[in-house]
Order: structure tokens, then sequence, then C-alpha cells
């Protein structure tokens, strides 16, 4: 017995094993490093995001002619005291709310009241604030001891002695010294990074290797365009968000407006959530401070008008309709971040893995990070296809073809996306990894897909170009008189159930256009002894053929078959796989003896309307082509 095909098997699934576990142990060490270096990380991320945003001021600058030295240290200036000025108003406004909260808790607590004020809700409030005393008066005991009385407790108090002149100092600045040094590297790393942008470019080149130079620098100036313009703008978004709502929280009379005005435009860098977080408190506010609810709808009413604005008007005006991310890699890298690297890490969630998208979309060895985290579809149109004929599910594979449907006539949609997943199967099926059994499914399948798109025309949908060309239909009357009879067309599968697959499509195709056409079960072909059709008196038969195979002899023994049984039909070869040329396609047609040939099921249905009508009347059909997007 032979063992080396099991041996192969398993040496191939050791070594699956090993590149898994390798890249396993390569993400947890890289995950490592980014936790336990996130002091000095986190510094450098924030001056690499800063420099995104402030590469297009600097570029500015030097084509009105400030040299580069200067322009990055006005840049850099410019920015620090912003930031600063930015973080004094914060202290300032959170300041002024701290001694204004205590007017507006009469307020709160009146309308705390009257939310709680029916009997069934104060009953039960009443009873759960009773339990919660009782339950802190018993832990609030003290145990007695075994054997003697519980002894009533002595109130200490310690003062601590007034701190000197330098221990004062040292007390307010030791709070500082963190935020002062991570500000500090942030500061040096934007700088160099400002400074050096050429260097270190050139640097990030060298690694990349130097192979294809000008595609790697084509792609890298173009995804730092993209990233800087990208920040660029999503700061100006979030920084007029808060301005609007600062202004609308002002004029409605909620006070601190400047201060939810800053915390709506930061809470815009955090997805899905940041909204209502930023709503959240100005809305409770609101609430404490108005003695109705005047001021508390009008607050609400602001955020659900500037939100959806913003997000669905401005945002796709400003930089497309979306961020490149999928929402799931969205909500899966604000976890990671979050966990990794706190409230920093929330909000420079969607920046960051922007910058590994729009990298990993540029540099090859980083493409896995595109096709996991970002939103254009993994697969083409026709693998799609191919994966729900696999797993036997024609509703998704219909759902799937409704959605093309709306760009394309159905004979374009079926040469673009069903065919092309028949040749995948076809492949599959010589490299001997699709079954009988397994065809036979795939066929069934699609006969449920041409089932449930019965309803559709073969024509352009609304909105299409008018210059796509168009298959004419043909009523019975128009016919030629030899074509008269009800199934003028007869559809063979030459070898396999997908052969038998392909004829469903053409069948469905030719009955829009007003040929009814009968497709035989493959089974009925299969073997040469017992070959045979239903229907006697059909004027053109048309053989689907997915092989690859140079001159198939099998179709030229079948052809030679039938047409003893159709003596009068003539014979159209669809080889689908050949897409060569139309030499090749002239020389499988003279090799197995057909009258005609085709290569997609619209230049069949072509051929079958010229044959159709009479021979002095013409119908005006153009070969489509495919899609760009499934070509």
């Amino acid at each position: 017995m032979n063992f080396r095909p099991v041996q192969r098997v398993a040496e191939r699934t050791s070594h699956n094993i090993a590149v898994l576990a390798s890249g396993l142990i390569v993400a947890a060490l890289m995950i490592t490093f980014l936790y336990i270096g996130r002091e000095i990380l986190l510094p450098l991320v924030l001056a690499t995001l800063l420099a995104f945003i402030l590469a297009p001021v600097i570029r500015r600058l030097r084509m009105l002619g400030v040299w580069k030295a200067p322009a990055v240290v006005l840049t850099v200036v410019l920015a620090i005291g912003g930031l600063a000025g930015l973080g004094y108003t914060i202290a300032l406004q959170i300041t002024q709310l701290a001694e204004e909260l205590p007017k507006y808790q009469s307020n709160l607590s009146e309308k705390v009241r009257a939310l709680s004020g029916s009997p069934a809700a104060s009953s039960a409030l009443d009873r759960a604030a009773e339990t919660l005393r009782k339950l802190e008066n018993e832990i609030g005991k003290p145990a007695p001891s075994s054997g003697e009385t519980a002894r009533q407790p002595v109130l200490v108090e310690v003062r601590q002695p007034q701190p000197t002149g330098l221990e004062a100092i040292a007390n307010i600045l030791r709070p500082l010294l963190s935020p002062l040094a991570t500000s500090a590297l942030v500061i040096l790393f934007l700088l160099f990074i400002l400074l050096s942008r050429e260097d270190l470019r050139d640097r990030f080149l060298r690694l990349l290797g130097t192979a294809d130079l000008q595609r790697s620098t084509a792609a890298l100036d173009d995804a730092g365009s993209r990233l800087s313009r990208f920040f660029l703008m999503q700061t100006l978004l979030n920084m007029g968000f808060g301005v609007v709502i600062g202004i609308g929280l002002a004029f409605i009379g909620v006070p601190n407006a400047v201060l939810w005005g800053i915390l709506a435009g930061l809470m815009r860098f955090v997805p899905f959530i940041g909204g209502f977080v930023a709503a959240f408190f100005p809305i409770l506010l609101a609430a404490a401070v108005d003695p109705g609810w005047t001021m508390v709808l009008l607050t609400v009413g602001l955020f659900l008008v500037a939100e959806p604005i913003a997000g669905h008007v401005v945002e796709p005006i400003l930089y497309g309709q979306h961020t490149g991310l999928s929402p799931v890699a969205i909500v899966v890298a604000t976890l990671f971040w979050t966990v990794l690297w706190g409230p920093i890490g929330l909000l420079l969630a969607t920046p960051l893995t922007v910058c590994l998208v729009v990298l990993g979309r540029h540099i090859e060895a980083l493409h896995f990070i595109e096709v996991l985290l970002g939103d254009e579809p993994a697969l083409a149109p026709h693998e799609r296809f191919y994966q729900r004929l696999l797993a036997s599910d024609a509703t998704e594979a219909a759902d799937q073809a409704e959605e093309q449907l709306k760009t394309q006539p159905l004979s374009a949609y079926y040469d673009a996306v069903p065919m092309q997943a028949l040749m995948l199967a076809q492949v599959d099926s010589a490299h001997g990894k699709l079954a009988r059994e397994k065809q036979m499914e795939v066929r069934d399948t699609i006969e449920e897909v041409v089932e449930d798109l019965a309803d559709y025309a073969d024509e352009p949908p609304d909105g299409a170009s008018e210059t796509m060309a168009t298959i004419p239909n043909v009523s019975r009357a128009q016919r030629a008189d030899h074509w008269q009879m009800p199934y003028p067309v007869l559809c063979v599968g030459s070898r396999s159930s997908l052969d038998e697959a392909a004829c469903l499509m053409l069948a469905h195709v030719l009955d829009k256009h007003g040929i009814p056409a009968w497709v035989q079960p493959f089974a009925d072909v299969a073997s040469a002894k017992n070959i045979r059709v239903d229907v006697t008196d059909a004027r053109l038969v048309c053989l689907s053929y997915f092989g690859s195979a140079s001159k198939p002899a099998h179709v030229r023994f079948l052809i030679r078959r039938l047409k003893r049984l159709l003596p009068d039909a003539k014979f159209l070869a669809g080889f689908w796989m050949l897409g060569e040329g139309p030499e090749k396609v002239e020389e499988w047609r003279k090799a197995v003896g057909a009258d005609f040939a085709a290569t997609s099921l619209t230049q069949a249905a072509s051929i079958v309307m010229r044959e159709a009508v009479p021979q002095g009347d013409t119908v005006s059909i153009t070969e489509r082509p495919l899609m760009p997007d499934a070509a």
C-alpha cells in the first residue's frame, strides 16, 4: 500500500498548524509590546496623528515660500497654543460648573419626584429605599465578639501637619508630572517626524525593498496624502460640530455651553457611542436647570438634528461615503485599543485602524489587514455566488442576484456572475475537489435561483446607461414558419450537471425574449447507449460545455448521436471557458461539427434570435460585454 499521499497530507497539515502557531505567537508578542510600551508608544502615536493633520498646513506654508524649519516650528507652536487654550478653557468651564451645581439640586430633585409620582412607582421606590437603608444598617453594625458585649467604637481623628513650602509645591506638581512628560514627548516626536519626514519615508521604503521603488513610492505618497486629508477633514468636521453644538446650547440657555461643545467635538472621534455620551451631560444639566421640560426637549432636538446632518450629509461631502472600515472592524478596534490604552485608545481607535487599513491597501505584506478590517467585499461577486452554491443556499444566492440586477440586465448578470461561478466549479471538478453528487446540488441550486428570478425581465434597469445593448424580443408570430413548434430550441448539457446548470440559465434568457427552450436532463444523455431527448422537432440544439480540453471529442460524438435523432436541427456549441479569441472558437466549432459556437449566454442568445426570424428579416443584436466589477 502506498502511504505517500497520506504522508503528504499529514506534512501539509503540520505545516499549516506551524504557520498558524507562529502567527499567533507573533500576534501575542505584538499585543504584549503594545501594552507594556504604551507609555512610549502613546506619545509616538499621538505625534504621528498630529503630523498627518499638520502636514497639509506645512505644505501650504512651503508653497508660500516659508523655509521648512520655520514652517514646522510655526505650525507646531500654533498647534500647541491651540491645545493649551483648549485645555485651559475646559478647566475653567469645569470649575464654573462645579460651583453652580448645588443651585440646580432642587430642580433635579423635583423632576425625580415627578417621574416617580405614580402610586405604584412611589410604593416600589419606597420599598427599595427602605430595603437599602436596612441593608446599610446591617453592614454598618460591628459584629459582637463571642462571650462579651460589643463595645462602642472610639472615634479617632488623624491630622496631618501642614506641608512646608517645598512640600506644597511638590504636592501640586506631582499629579502634573505624568501629563507634562507625555506632552513633552509628543512635542519632541512631532518635531522629529515633521522635520525628518522625507528621511523617515526613505527608510520605510528601504524596509519594504527597492525592487519596485516607483510603485512603493507612489503607494506610500498616496497613503500619506489620503491619511492627511482624512484626519484633517475629520478634525475640522468635529470642530465644526462642536461649535454648532456649543452655539445651539448657548442659544437654548444650557450653562457651560462651551464645555459641552468641546465635549461633543471630542466625542465624535469615538464611533457609535460618542454622540450619546456627548448628549447625555447637557441633557442632564438642562433637566437640572429648567423647572420645566422645554430646555430638555430643545437640547435633545439639537443633537437629533445635528448628528445625522454631520454623519450623513457633511461627512460624505468631505471624505466620501465611508471611512474604509467595516462596522464590525470599528467595534473590534474600539474594544481592542480601549483595553490596551484606556480612554486615549478609545479616542484613537478609528484613526489608528484607518492607518492600518490604508497601509494594508498599498503594501502587499500588510494586505491581510485590509481584508480583515476593510469594508470592501473580501470576495468578488462570482466567488461569493459560488460559495453560496457550495453551501446549497439558494435564498442567499438569489438575494445577491437581486442586488446585482439593480445595475445590469438579466443576461449580463448571468454571464458576469453565475457563469463565472460555474467556471470555478469546473476547475474544482477537474482537480477532483467537486464530486458528482455535489455538482448535482450546484445544478439544483442554480435551478432554484432561476425560478426565484422568474419575474425579472432581461432589459436594462432604470437609470442604466442608454448605450447598454439589449436583446430584442421575438414573438411567436415573428418566428420563421419552421420555428412554430412549442419548443424550437433544445438545450443539452454535454458532460456534467454543471453544463446542465448553464442550459437552465440560457433557456431562461431565451424564454424572456420569446423563444421557448427545453432543457434535457443530463441523465438522459449521459449514457451513449441510452441517449434520448424529449423534443424531437427542435430546430436548434444548444450544447453546453465547461471543459477546457483541446478539441473536445465528447462534444463531437454527442453531436453525431443527436443528429441521428434530430436530422433537421442545427447545432450550437457553447464553449463557456474558451475566451482565447475567435480563431480558437472557430477551430473548436469545426472540430466538433457544430454549425455555430458561442462563449457566453448573450452571444448564444444572439445566434438563436438570428436563426429564429425569417431570412429576410433582421434583428439588431449587439454582444454585451461583462460588467467591469465582475469581469
